[in-house]
Order: C-alpha cells, then structure tokens, then sequence
C-alpha cells in the first residue's frame, strides 16, 4: 500500500512553531527528533509522509489543521482540506509500534493517561498470571511518570529510598516485557494528542469563555506474537479550528488554548473581567 504524502504551504511549519515559542529549526529538530533535512523540505512545501506531519503535530502539541492553513483568505484548496479534517477529528488512526523495555520506558514517561486494548481471545497464556502481570505493569508505569516528571507522591519519604525505589519499578518494568515475550505476547505502543473543550464556571455560572486543553495519552496494546495489524482507532477529542469567527461562537466572549487567550471581542462582561483578574 502506497505512503499517503502531504504539503504544507511554504513556510507554515516555521510560522506555526513561533507560536509555541520555538523561533529556529534547531530548535524544532530538539523537540520533534525529526532531523532538518526533513523539517527544511517540510516548511519549503515538499511532499512529505502524512504519518510524519502527524508526528510533528502531536509534538508541538497542534492539531495537524494548523499546519495544513493557508494565511490567503481565498485559498479554496486548504479550506476543504482542512474541513475534511474537522468532518473526522473526533477519531483518528493511530499507527503502533511494537516496544521493549526502553521504548515503554519512554512512552511511560510521556503520556499522562494510558488506554489499554487487551486481545483476551489471542491469549494461551495463564489468564490469573497475565492479569497479576499486567496489574503489575500498570502500577509500575505510573510510578514511572511520576518519577520522570517530577510527582512526589510523599514528601516526607526519604529521597534515597525514593530514588532506590524509582530503579526497582525500572527493572520490574524490563522484567515484564520479558515475561510477556516468553509468553508469545509482544506489547505495541503509540502516543498522540487528546483535546478537551469546556467552559469555566463561577458560583454555579456558566462563563461565556471556551478553553481549549490538550495532553498526551498512549495505547499500549498486548497481543498475540504472530498478529500483524498494527493499527487502532483512537479517539482525539475536540480539536481546536485553525481560526475562530466571531458568527461561530454565539455567547462566547474569550477563546483560550492551553491557557493561551487565541480570540477575543471587542469588549467582554463584566464577569469574565472578573474571572480574568482571578481565575482559581
């Protein structure tokens, strides 16, 4: 089956990552990985795999839409692509890639939710063991996260111990990729970018504000060692349009994107004035 390839129109990428505060490629390549070579042709309006620009996005944190805008206000071509996209953007495929001990290591560290997808009728192995593995597993990669962003769930506990019992949770964690193997499991893994969409509230009052908020989840399915589909559908949220139109937001007065205020009217109520000078 032949690469799906994408463009961009030229110089978006760049213009898109200034608003995440990244000013230069070298600094994009730090927190994509994606080398320049590609992030070059990329902002330059080369075909690029669909699968990469994805990538991208889910790193900056975008929807891919962003990327996929034209600042002409006339530009048929990109407005239908981009409606395409908002038509199938509460779902979307997610390619997997089978991890060992490091690449779930990583993936722990990374996702702040993680959806398990357990293939029970691919399964020979002892179903009491597999579930005291798995209970394991999860636990294990919880304590990950919170070690490698630095969640303390107890202060008062010694940091030796702490650190001591952050490289046991490392090891079981290793252990269980290897059981699992033995097992004839193997364990595939992807991450990508989930949006939330709510209106903050005051005293039981429902604020004319929208906040837009994204986090990284993961998918960790364990399956049969001879499967080989290596996709799954996975449900993204409300993505963000690429601009807000005042005829589109009845009632709404302020827009915000991962607390960063992206639209405004003219004039706003007295209570979200309130809310903006105090909002906890």
């Amino acid at each position: 089956m032949p690469k799906q390839m994408i463009s961009i129109p030229a110089g978006n990428l760049m213009s898109v990552a200034a608003t995440k505060g990244i000013p230069h490629l070298s600094a994009l390549k730090e927190k994509t990985s994606v080398d320049r070579k590609t992030l070059r042709a990329i902002n330059a309006g080369k075909p690029v795999k669909t699968t990469t620009l994805q990538f991208i996005s889910d790193k900056l944190r975008i929807p891919i839409s962003y990327l996929l805008a034209s600042n002409a206000a006339d530009n048929n071509e990109a407005a239908e692509r981009i409606g395409e996209l908002n038509e199938r953007s509460k779902t979307r495929e997610l390619k997997l890639q089978r991890l060992d001990g490091a690449a779930l290591h990583k993936l722990a560290s990374e996702a702040y939710k993680i959806n398990w997808f357990l293939n029970i009728d691919q399964m020979s192995c002892n179903p009491t063991l597999l579930e005291i593995q798995l209970k394991g597993l999860q636990k294990n990669l919880k304590k990950w996260w919170h070690h490698i962003n630095g969640v303390d769930p107890d202060d008062d506990e010694d940091n030796l111990l702490q650190q001591l019992s952050y490289f046991r949770t490392s090891s079981d964690i290793d252990k269980c990729v290897e059981q699992l193997a033995k097992d004839k499991l193997k364990i595939l893994g992807g991450t990508y970018v989930f949006w939330e969409r709510e209106q903050p509230s005051r005293d039981g009052h429902i604020l004319p504000i929208l906040e837009y908020s994204s986090h990284h989840r993961a998918v960790l399915n364990i399956v049969s060692e001879n499967k080989t589909n290596d996709t799954i559908n996975v449900a993204i949220g409300w993505e963000p349009p690429p601009k807000f139109l005042e005829r589109d937001l009845p009632g709404i007065e302020r827009v915000f994107i991962d607390w960063n205020q992206v639209w405004s009217r003219e004039t706003v109520s007295d209570e979200v004035a309130r809310y903006e000078s105090c909002p906890f």
